[in-house]
């Protein structure tokens, strides 16, 4: 079977160009002999739905571009686009081939109907087991679907899993081939015993940034193929579900430095963010602060120095003062993009708030895009109360530690950022951190605690537990439990960890606070519970004896009301529900297994 990937960077929603490269690109691989092609899962549909009130008619220009790419397409080819079930994201495979469209996720749900199971509780997933090209296929989506090939009885050669995850610092398997070293998907290879073709696209999608590093991994574990991260490229290869290894010319896998992945990812969600806020360009204050240097030189990076305005904020610190200019000297900003502002005021914070007034000024009259500062941590403990002009915040979603950790980076790459910002990194006050060595120090151990709370969901008693100084975690979280109601709403950031700060945040108004707790008191909690559970049981059991058992009627019912949906669907339907922008991290387990099938707008069922 000889398989490719597009990995591409697209506008979501942009259907008519979008469809043209992919014709275009089927094209060229109908003439390289390959039998399926396989374009990224954000590349249609992007992977936010969309407003529920333009809903209908996104779908019906999404069914009209499928519709065009069954009669266009060269070779056959999984297009990948975005349900959305109740609020929840629902991505699903077509496979365009020989003038017919199959949606697989709902053709295994069929076939599981069909197959004598009576009505199939969805929340199995059940997941694509496709005969094509001399192969056994599966279709994933999600780490969640990948389990489930691993754990389950799926008898498939080959596992296409279309990367639905964003670049994450946090998360390695989300730069795909880049970081097969440290990530999830030779054990994957290994378990289902199947090929694993993993697919990412390049850009931005929404707030999330993707990297591209597509790869193809044989079961035993050696790399096959692997394209280049942050651009685009056709990947071909050979892949034989006969084979038993080892391959002939297999690939080393790099190694993985996620600190330069989080470089290049955020240059490249900074670029798409000020060409859609602006002309492309971009301006910013710089305040001798290591958050404004790293903010200017990965603007710099992006944009080049001729897109980029710095404000030069004098402080009253000499020495700060000075790094300011030198880093403006280092970076080769052209000197009229340089201004020297006076705040003509002793208040450091007031200054700052005026220097905001100048950057807006600028951006109006410029057309670039205003830059903002504020790390993750200083926004999580409610640090940095201050007016902001920012469009776009580049390191809102990036811990102070993964700042530093960035310009020591940059610094390697040439020494722009000078020693003297490094001097006041400006860790929060918390109790019991004092003896610590240093500022940095302090730092990381704020940011594990932020970072084990937030991303990996872990309770107060397990953060201390992991982590030691009790009373400086309760006091870390406690602070941003109580910065979390009265957090401002900020310019858009770039998603670069696992869960923003925005899906992280407490209900307003809350008063409860939690506490570290002996193990007594959570073996008793988990007692009442389970005992809570047993009762939840045994009520539904007495509830099943007084439900009917569905007739061979009801199930004929069911199969032809699931043909409907998918007819709706051929002729312009699609899925709809309302939006729910909150959500989980990828690492708790929080996310909602797919619910009943999408209701269509053409159909009541």
């Amino acid at each position: 079977m000889r398989i490719a990937i597009a990995q591409m960077s697209t506008r979501a929603g942009d259907f008519g160009a979008t469809a043209e490269r992919m014709v275009e690109l089927s094209r060229r691989c109908a003439g390289q002999g390959v039998d399926l092609l396989v374009f990224p899962a954000p590349a249609l549909c992007g992977v936010t739905p969309v407003a529920y009130a333009d809903r209908e008619g996104f779908l019906l220009d999404l069914a009209e571009c499928l519709l065009g790419l069954v009669e266009d397409l060269a070779c056959p080819c999984l297009v990948p686009v975005l349900a959305d079930l109740d609020g929840t994201p629902l991505p699903e495979a077509m496979l365009i081939s020989d003038g017919s469209i199959v949606p697989l996720r709902l053709a295994a749900y069929l076939e599981a109907v069909a197959g004598g199971e009576g009505s199939v509780d969805m929340s199995a997933r059940p997941l694509p087991e496709v005969e094509f090209a001399g192969a056994r296929l599966g279709v994933a989506f999600t780490y969640d679907d990948l389990d489930d090939y691993d754990e389950y009885e799926y008898d498939v050669d080959v596992v296409v899993y279309l990367s639905s995850y964003g670049f994450a610092i946090d998360d390695a398997s989300s730069a795909l081939g880049s970081a097969l070293t440290e990530g999830r998907f030779p054990a994957d290879a290994e378990a289902t015993g199947a090929w694993v073709v993993g697919v990412g696209a390049v850009g931005s999608y929404d707030s999330q940034v993707f990297c591209g590093s597509s790869f193809v991994l044989a079961p035993w574990g050696e790399l096959a193929a692997q394209a280049p991260s942050l651009e685009e490229a056709l990947l071909v290869c050979d892949v034989d579900p006969s084979a038993e290894g080892p391959l002939a010319e297999p690939l080393t896998p790099e190694v993985y430095d996620a600190t330069l992945m989080a470089w290049g990812a955020a240059a490249r969600g900074l670029a798409d963010a000020c060409a859609l806020a602006g002309d492309g360009g971009a301006c910013a204050v710089v305040d001798g602060s290591l958050g404004s240097m790293v903010t200017l030189a990965l603007a710099t990076d992006a944009l080049g120095p001729t897109n980029v305005r710095a404000l030069v904020l004098p402080t009253g610190n000499v020495a700060l003062d000075a790094a300011s200019e030198r880093l403006v000297a280092a970076l080769r900003l052209p000197e009229g993009n340089v201004s020297r502002l006076d705040a003509a005021t002793s208040d450091p914070a007031l200054a700052r708030d005026l220097a905001e007034a100048h950057l807006a000024a600028l951006a109006r009259e410029t057309g670039a895009a205003a830059l903002g500062s504020d790390d993750k941590t200083g926004r999580a403990l409610g640090c940095e109360v201050r007016a902001s002009a920012a469009q776009v915040s580049p390191l809102a979603d990036l811990y102070r530690s993964d700042v530093v950790a960035l310009a020591h980076l940059r610094n390697t790459i040439s020494p722009a950022i000078p020693a003297e910002a490094f001097s006041a990194l400006g860790a929060p006050p918390v109790p019991g951190l004092e003896r610590l060595s240093s500022d940095e120090v302090r730092l990381e151990f704020i940011d594990l605690v932020l970072s084990s709370h937030i991303e990996w969901e872990l309770p107060l008693t397990d953060v201390a537990a992991e982590r030691g100084r009790p009373e400086s975690v309760a006091a870390i979280i406690g602070l941003a439990r109580e910065a979390s109601a009265r957090r401002p709403v900020t310019a858009p950031s770039i998603a670069l960890t696992s869960k923003t700060l925005v899906e992280a945040r407490a209900p307003r108004g809350l008063a409860w606070s939690d506490r570290v707790r002996a193990e007594e008191e959570r073996i008793r909690v988990e007692e009442a519970v389970e005992a809570l559970s047993q009762a939840g049981s045994l009520a539904a059991r007495d509830d099943e004896r007084a439900t009917p058992e569905p007739t061979e009627r009801d199930h004929d019912k069911e199969i032809h009301d699931l043909l409907g949906y998918l007819r709706d669907f051929s002729q312009g339907g699609g899925f709809s529900g309302p939006r729910d922008d909150e959500g989980g991290g990828r690492h708790g387990g929080q996310e909602a297994g797919p619910r009943p099938l999408w209701e269509g707008p053409f159909s009541e069922n």
